[in-house]
């Protein structure tokens, strides 16, 4: 039997003691941070967009997003967990065969009938390669245990295949009130944090107005792009929870990544 995917980034991207992990994640998520998600219904929300940087860089913007996610009334069914793989290993719909991925306070069951469902397209392949090292997925993880726990988890991860495709393969999970999406994606990188901010303004107003998205702006730009597919076939709404860059962190601006937390919500009948 295949083993659980073990933790890649403990130690790196987030601390790899539970307690220090699960202190830190509390921090961030009872701060009041930076945004303004007060018109957000959590319950109504299907997908969030979120970076995934370490967590001293990226950590504040991903928690204004689960930070709203916290108050949902009931936790989803399962989390569709998506993000651009890295690594270079395979190309396509990426899929593991891991039972399960763990990570320092806890293992997240995936849910092996979603992945025999994906299984079925010609479009996805498996490979525990891609998924080895892979940070796009595992930096949600230690977020979504704090608030919900073990969840079963559907990690995908995709290279070099076109959202309307992507879209395609994931629509029925997507779609499906059950599941949450998680859109791991980070904007720009390596400019300075004032052209970085110029930068991502745009592309974030082009995310809202439902245009597309391309690679040098995020590099989970084919996710994102997919969402906005599920935006125009099913009428959630896309709203900005908040825009930064790891300078803003740091302190360090000469050279930035730019954050950005986005929600889709589900309009009222």
């Amino acid at each position: 039997m295949t083993p659980e995917r073990p933790p890649a980034l403990a130690g790196n991207f987030y601390p790899d003691d539970p307690l220090e992990l699960e202190r830190r994640v509390a921090a961030l998520l009872e701060s009041t941070g930076s945004g303004n998600p007060s018109r957000i219904d959590p319950d109504r929300i299907r997908a969030i967009v979120v970076p995934h940087g370490d967590m001293l860089r990226a950590g504040e913007v991903q928690a204004t997003a689960y930070r709203i996610l916290k108050t949902r009334r009931k936790p989803p069914g399962r989390i569709l967990l998506l993000g651009p793989l890295h690594t270079g290993s395979a190309y396509g719909i990426v899929l593991p065969t891991h039972p399960s991925f763990r990570i320092p306070t806890g293992s997240f069951p995936v849910d092996r009938a979603a992945i025999r469902q994906l299984a079925a397209f010609a479009e996805t392949l498996f490979s525990d390669e891609s998924h080895e090292f892979e940070h796009s997925l595992e930096t949600q993880l230690p977020f979504l245990m704090s608030l919900w726990g073990a969840l079963p988890i559907v990690p995908v991860g995709y290279s070099d295949i076109p959202a309307h495709v992507l879209f395609r393969v994931l629509e029925p999970l997507m779609n499906d009130p059950e599941t949450l999406t998680v859109c791991s994606a980070d904007l720009s990188h390596y400019f300075s944090s004032e052209k970085a901010t110029k930068l991502d303004r745009a592309t974030v107003d082009r995310v809202l107005s439902g245009g597309e998205v391309d690679r040098i702006e995020s590099c989970g730009a084919i996710g994102i792009n997919a969402l906005n597919h599920l935006a125009h076939q099913f009428g959630t709404l896309p709203s900005l929870l908040t825009l930064s860059h790891s300078g803003a962190a740091t302190g360090e601006t000469g050279q930035v990544i730019g954050y950005a937390a986005i929600a889709y919500t589900q309009p009222r009948q």
